[in-house]
């Protein structure tokens, strides 16, 4: 089983959108903004998805905050708390 830190999410949290989610260019990072790179209600329920396949943890609906969405970096934030 994966360490899962807040680096180690957002970078799996950034892959995933990246790779399986979103259609995005190589300016992409994780700290783009994820409603401009077209994450909408579909695309989060897909992103928790692969997230609980990866990590094994199940992020809330009451935690998709628009601060909390804004990026892979500010996801990975509140899910770093659910998995320590």
């Amino acid at each position: 089983m994966a360490e899962w830190n807040q680096h180690t999410l957002a970078q799996r949290i950034f892959e995933i959108l990246r790779d399986e989610i979103l259609d995005v260019d190589e300016a992409f990072t994780p700290a783009s903004n994820l409603v401009e790179a077209g994450l909408d209600s579909l695309a989060v329920t897909q992103l928790l998805l692969a997230l609980e396949e990866s990590t094994g943890v199940w992020v809330v609906e009451s935690l998709l905050t628009p601060d909390n969405l804004a990026s892979a970096e500010a996801l990975a934030a509140c899910v770093a708390g659910l998995v320590s």
